[in-house]
């Protein structure tokens, strides 16, 4: 098999990113089976169990990825001398939230009036996000009476992705030990 250049790489990782973002939308709509029949008993510590789960598998999907791309991109660079790129993490995170924004601009529209309620859309189409969307606006709130604040909250929600993205990529493309860092302190 012949090595990939970072430009291929870069254009298989956006389609690879979205095919994640479907893997966590699949995993999401799993959790929410169980969440839904969990949240009778349970209550808000529901929200908190299954809002943490479905969140962590869809960031432990992009990071895995992210450090395997970004290994791959940093060795062509310093083997290969290929064009250096240490910011792609980003647009791979911008890349994956990009149907959740989509669908909140919808969202928005539904509470100025402008389109019907879209809110039990919206929280279907980002599954991963149902059990903490559910924990600030329960599933039979109109998005006509969500409040503005919950909007902002709901806003910034996704930009854990770019965060993790973002790091995940870094530490593989300058092989970044992070064992090293974390457990031993540096010696004067």
């Amino acid at each position: 098999m012949a090595l990939l250049n970072n430009s291929q790489l870069k254009k298989k990782s956006y389609l690879n990113i979205l095919a994640r973002l479907l893997g966590s939308e699949l995993i999401g709509l799993s959790f929410a089976l169980f969440y839904v029949v969990a949240k009778q008993g349970m209550g808000v510590f529901a929200n908190i169990i299954f809002g943490f789960c479905t969140l962590g598998c869809m960031l432990c999907l992009y990071a895995d990825y992210c450090l395997k791309l970004g290994g791959k991109m940093g060795g062509n660079v310093r083997l290969h001398e290929k064009k250096p790129c240490p910011k792609h993490g980003i647009a791979l995170g911008i890349v994956s939230i990009i149907p959740y924004y989509v669908t909140y601009i919808f969202l928005i529209l539904s509470k100025l009036g402008a389109v019907g309620n879209f809110f039990g859309w919206f929280r279907l189409i980002n599954a991963p996000y149902l059990p903490i969307l559910d924990l600030f606006a329960g599933g039979d709130v109109k998005a006509s009476a969500i409040p503005a604040d919950y909007l902002v909250v709901f806003a910034i929600l996704p930009v854990l992705s770019i965060v993790v993205c973002h790091i995940c990529f870094k530490i593989s493309y300058e092989r970044i030990d992070v064992a090293q860092k974390v457990l031993y302190k540096k010696q004067d």
